[in-house]
């Protein structure tokens, strides 16, 4: 048995990790519209079920599902669970306690089907002839369970949605285990926050047991959402995620603040989309990096396939004619609509397709790239934890990603001169290589190679290097930079102490520490 799971770092760095486990016939694609919400709280673990969605392998009993899960998910997180999902994840809470915080249910029950002292559940009779129906015909009994979910939601798209079932034999397993698990022991052992959503039509959840759920254990919290059916969180979803959110705040799961970045996306955009005309008449270091760089794919172009691949933060697209004769379909994808637009209008440096995206959030689909090609682009992602996640999940197995960028000790002069006027942030920070290396170590790329190297460029005096940084639209984007013009006393201050670093031949430093990684994805599937 191999099951797949997926990886998505929250947008800062310091969130709790939170573990989502579907429903019966549904895979972890069913949480795909939530995330972008939920990454901005939540470390998230996606899992797909036994022979469903993109997992391998048959499950022969509960045990070695539990087993099989145990590896698979953080030593701490909140689970969130819907129907068959939150009944297994109650049971993993219940045998595991200290690796759950929080447990969320989505459309479950305490067990799926009537029984003696439970009689709020489905009747045990309708649950049979189901299963009878699925055996005699898989495909219809799909179908009628899907409009089984629908039905009674206000919101019911109208239309079957396709099921995510790979193995008859594994479905069939788990449903037997839906009609078996009686979880009011485990509901009732569970000493950690819980929090039942249950939708008020639910034709396979009944609401009446609402009331009794919140009797098995006074950590269990039920809440309703008028007017949904078995799947709340799609036909609701603003209702259910703010129900979830509102539960983590009450119970300390995650902060009342909202998370904030120190590095504006938008900032690093725009100005980089302003100088996408002035870029290439003063960007000498980067043209020397992303050489050095392109000879390090050189040397790996015998150990990957090359067919497809990625020029991660093309910026003007100086290297796409380097890259244009080893790939067979390049794709330049860049955060700067106006660097893309420059690069367009430059024939000579072709792509046969031009994306503007985020490198901590791919638009870009699983396993559909041979190689990636980065030259100092990542150090503007404040999450690298992130961007590694997001190479693994579009590289191809075997494939690699060529990265260079910048250490912290990067334009030190340029930060010490400032910090000895004051302590706000007028100099961009880069990462240190701890963060970077667990970042990595996180993401399940194995690194081949990490290359140090330091390059220090020369000016005459300081308005040259900062009209240099301008040009590059390098200057500060952190968020809490300094706002409007900065005082004279001060600009006197900073010039007087960048010229203690002044060398013997007259020159002003600027020092640049570059990093250089290459990255592979294993040819095994993690977990």
């Amino acid at each position: 048995m191999k099951l797949y799971r997926e990886r998505l770092p929250a947008t800062h760095s310091d969130a709790p990790e939170l573990v989502m486990v579907h429903g019966w016939a549904s895979s972890s694609d069913c949480w795909r519209g939530a995330l972008p919400l939920l990454r901005k709280h939540f470390h998230i673990t996606l899992l797909d079920l036994p022979g469903h969605g993109a997992s391998r392998g048959d499950v022969e009993t509960p045990d070695e599902l539990m087993d099989a899960l145990l590896p698979l998910v953080p030593p701490q997180a909140i689970y969130l669970g819907w129907s068959l999902g939150a009944m297994l994840i109650t049971r993993f809470a219940a045998s595991h306690p200290d690796r759950v915080v929080a447990v969320i249910s989505l459309a479950a029950n305490a067990s799926f089907v009537a029984r003696e002292h439970w009689p709020w559940a489905m009747p045990e009779a309708v649950f049979e002839d189901f299963c009878q129906r699925f055996e005699r015909h898989t495909e219809r009994g799909l179908r009628r369970f899907d409009l089984l979910q629908w039905q009674g939601d206000d919101n019911s798209p109208g239309h079957l949605s396709s099921s995510s079932v790979s193995s008859i034999g594994s479905a069939r397993r788990l449903l037997q285990c839906l009609g078996e698990w009686d979880n009011r022991p485990q509901l009732k052992a569970i000493q950690r926050p819980h929090l039942f959503i249950l939708g008020e039509n639910d034709a396979l959840v009944p609401q009446r047991c609402a009331d009794e759920l919140g009797g098995l254990n006074t950590n269990i919290d039920v809440q309703l959402v008028m007017g949904a059916g078995h799947i709340p969180f799609l036909s609701q979803a603003d209702n259910v995620w703010a129900m979830v959110l509102d539960f983590c705040r009450r119970h300390q799961l995650i902060d009342n603040s909202c998370p904030h970045n120190s590095l504006n996306k938008r900032n690093v955009a725009d100005s980089f989309s302003r100088a996408a005309e002035s870029y290439d008449s003063v960007a000498a270091l980067q043209r020397r990096v992303a050489d050095a760089l392109f000879t390090k794919l050189s040397d790996s172009i015998g150990q990957v396939q090359q067919s497809r691949m990625l020029d991660l933060g093309c910026g003007t697209g100086y290297s796409l004619p380097a890259l244009r004769p080893v790939a067979e379909h390049l794709v330049a994808l860049d955060l700067a609509e106006g660097m893309l637009r420059y690069t367009r209008d430059h024939p000579q440096r072709r792509a046969d397709s031009f994306v503007c995206g985020d490198a901590e959030d791919l638009p870009l689909h699983d396993e559909s790239v041979d190689c990636v090609f980065s030259s100092l682009s990542i150090q503007w992602c404040e999450n690298i934890a992130a961007v590694f996640s997001e190479l693994y999940r579009v590289l191809k197995p075997g494939g690699r990603a060529l990265l260079s960028t910048l250490g912290p000790t990067t334009l030190h002069e340029l930060r010490g001169a400032w910090q000895a006027v004051d302590a706000r942030s007028h100099v961009n920070r880069f990462l240190d290589a701890d963060t970077v290396q667990a970042g990595l170590n996180a993401s399940g790329l194995r690194l081949v190679c990490w290359d140090e190297q330091e390059e220090v460029l020369h000016y005459h005096d300081i308005r040259e290097l900062t009209a240099e940084l301008k040009q590059l639209g390098a200057h500060n984007v952190n968020a809490g930079r300094p706002g409007g013009l900065t005082g004279k006393q001060a600009l006197r201050g900073f010039v007087a102490a960048y010229e203690s670093y002044r060398k013997a031949d007259g020159l002003l430093p600027a020092s640049y520490q570059l990093w250089y990684l290459t990255l592979e994805k294993p040819e095994v599937m993690r977990g």
